[in-house]
């Protein structure tokens, strides 16, 4: 499963904040991650609920092609 994280929080980054994503998907475990501006693609190994941190992170599911 593939989630998009769009935050302007990840502008400054040159990766993916693993602290971000820990918190967004609590059962991170260094999964795969690409930032690419203010975007962070996650990979997960199963399906995941993303905890909400309001308005500042959006998480949304990337569709399968």
């Amino acid at each position: 499963m593939t989630y998009r994280i769009s935050s302007p929080l990840l502008s400054s980054s040159q990766n993916c904040p693993p602290l971000l994503v820990s918190l967004v998907f609590p059962a991170f475990d260094g999964w795969p991650c690409v930032l690419e501006g203010e975007t962070c693609t996650v990979t997960a190994p199963s399906p995941q609920t993303p905890v909400d941190l309001g308005p500042l992170v959006k998480v949304e599911l990337v569709p399968s092609e």
